[in-house]
């Protein structure tokens, strides 16, 4: 009997320096095991984010689904934030316990209780271990359903 094997997106730092454009912006060069390849890609709809004003970062390679990807981190400089153009500073903190804390410059404060979302992620938990120990056909093309959904 052959063992159950699932695979998770992966993701790939790639610095800045394993990175670069090439050949007018038509491919990108990255550098891999041995050597650095070549590849076409799509800027379609990110072309402004190609210029000078933009400075490229860090990217993560990442494959899912049959296609790559390459996230690139981009930062750009703006002029110095003044309080008084917007009165209204709204501060937001991601957390484990509570999904979301809000803060703002009026001293309101928001939680935003994630217990509904644990007890989601437990019963995905349960459901994805009752079908890999069946270990079917179905029970595979199942879990590749579940996992679509538990990330949308």
């Amino acid at each position: 009997m052959n063992p159950i094997q699932f695979h998770r997106p992966q993701a790939d730092l790639v610095r800045q320096s394993n990175y670069s454009f090439v050949d007018k912006m038509q491919q990108i060069s990255i550098t891999t095991l041995g050597k650095r390849t070549k590849l076409g890609f799509t800027d379609k709809g990110f072309e402004k984010y190609f210029t000078d004003d933009w400075k490229l970062g860090t990217a993560k390679l990442v494959h899912t689904q049959g296609k790559w990807f390459l996230h690139i981190g981009i930062t750009k400089e703006t002029s110095d934030f003044n309080p008084k153009d917007s009165p209204q500073i709204v501060g937001i903190d991601r957390g484990l316990r509570f999904l979301a804390t809000t803060f703002d410059s009026e001293g309101k404060t928001l939680f935003f209780d994630g217990q509904k979302i644990l007890r989601k992620r437990k019963n995905f938990l349960e459901i994805r271990r009752q079908l890999q120990s069946k270990g079917t056909k179905s029970a595979k093309k199942k879990l590749k359903r579940l996992a679509q959904r538990e990330n949308r």
